[in-house]
């Protein structure tokens, strides 16, 4: 199972790295189009300038040995052509999409095969002070090659990018498939139980994944197919992309952490944290979401100090207030209280908000269970909140109670043990 894993994640966490690179290497690539474009430019600037092109001989000599790969080209406004340095043309450049533009607005640009040379070439065209047109060519095989050059790096940084995901992958695999194992050593005898619990974490993972994984690969697709060339449609499909890539580590870690509170967590004798103040922090953490959604937090009741770590409650709380928060309407209100008595601690967080439905109410601390998937997505849920608040309040020997009326809101009653 461990090798099953590692290979799964393996193979997700470098799907990630080959469209970074590809996208990568499709940004350097247009940088040194525009780089090539604007030596065009400054070259055909500084002859207008200096008047070199007057002279043909001298002009053409000095580009031939300072840039050969570059072509020169004087048409005069009637498309005639006055000069090249590739020889005699007699062909009427007037057609020419670049010779048009630099007449009607005094510069023009293409990239197309020469009629001529039959390479494909990039153009830049200028109407010079005395009305013909100075051209720029080069091929475009000579950026590739500056891109290739350049793939080295791009290589370099992948596999070692590999080689690191390929470790962590490891570990990562362990880690969540020790749980599992230890599992199927107790279930040894209810084998088909376990078989089904397996398949469906597995699937679960598997869904959760691929939705954003779908999404990045559909934008990265968009932008190196070159559908996109607005520049503001360009920035905001790469936010796009840095969202869905927030919403795969968010996923990560939620299952980071159930897999530790399964797996190695163990609460530790001197474990203390005072619960009004780790609320206080939990409601500082989450002001701008409560703000964006009209939410008031109240917190009322003495600070009761609970045998836990402060980490930990302040995990379980800040989870049950963003769901308060997010499943919660305009004006509405989450309230905490605290009320420590008989050797406990009891912690109520309540919501005026859309409730839960009676049929839904047993299965809320499921993995990756959503009451309302459509807007549990939209609001930024993976479905391991609840089942995190579960997790950490069984590690510690507490209890959670749930009550619900759809429309009215949802009251969380945790019960801890007090700190001796």
């Amino acid at each position: 199972m461990k090798r099953r894993l590692t290979i799964y994640i393996f193979l997700i966490a470098a799907l990630g790295i080959a469209i970074s690179s590809l996208f990568g290497v499709w940004t350097y690539r247009q940088r040194e189009v525009a780089s090539a474009r604007q030596t065009l430019v400054e070259l055909l600037d500084l002859m207008d300038a200096q008047n070199y092109y007057t002279d043909a001989a001298a002009w053409s000599r000095q580009l031939q040995t300072a840039a050969p790969d570059k072509r020169l080209t004087i048409i005069a406004p009637d498309g005639t052509v006055l000069a090249d340095t590739h020889g005699e043309v007699e062909e009427n450049h007037a057609d020419r999409p670049e010779v048009q533009q630099a007449l009607e607005t005094g510069w023009g640009e293409a990239n197309r095969r020469s009629e001529t040379t039959g390479e494909q070439l990039l153009y830049e065209a200028k109407r010079f002070t005395d009305g013909n047109i100075g051209r720029m060519a080069m091929p475009i095989s000579s950026v590739n090659s500056l891109v290739l050059q350049g793939l080295a790096g791009f290589a370099v940084a992948a596999a070692v990018a590999l080689a690191l995901t390929l470790l962590l992958a490891h570990k990562l695999a362990q880690r969540t498939a020790k749980p599992l194992e230890r599992r199927e050593e107790e279930l040894e005898q209810e084998g088909e139980k376990l078989q089904s619990a397996r398949s469906e974490f597995a699937a679960n993972v598997s869904h959760e994944l691929k939705t954003p994984l779908t999404s990045i690969k559909g934008f990265t697709d968009m932008l190196s197919s070159g559908m996109v060339r607005d520049p503001e449609d360009q920035k905001r499909f790469i936010t796009m992309i840095g969202v869905e890539v927030d919403r795969l580590i968010e996923l990560i870690n939620d299952v980071l952490k159930i897999s530790e509170l399964e797996s190695v967590m163990i609460p530790q004798p001197e474990d203390r944290a005072d619960v009004r103040q780790v609320a206080e922090e939990s409601r500082e953490a989450l002001k701008q979401a409560a703000e964006q959604g009209g939410i008031s937090v109240n917190i009322t009741g003495s600070g009761g100090v609970v045998a836990m770590a402060p980490a930990r409650l302040r995990e379980l709380l800040t989870n049950l207030i963003e769901n308060g928060i997010k499943y919660n309407e305009p004006g509405g209100r989450v309230d905490v209280s605290v009320e420590p008595a008989g050797g406990k601690v009891t912690i109520r967080v309540s919501d005026t908000g859309i409730g839960i439905p009676e049929e839904c109410q047993e299965r809320i601390f499921e993995r990756f269970y959503r009451v309302d998937k459509g807007r549990a997505r939209k609001t930024g849920g993976t479905g391991l909140g609840l089942s995190i608040v579960k997790h950490i309040v069984l590690v510690y020997g507490g209890k959670i109670y749930l009550d619900s009326v759809p429309g009215k809101g949802t009251t969380f009653t945790v019960e801890l043990e007090a700190a001796k």
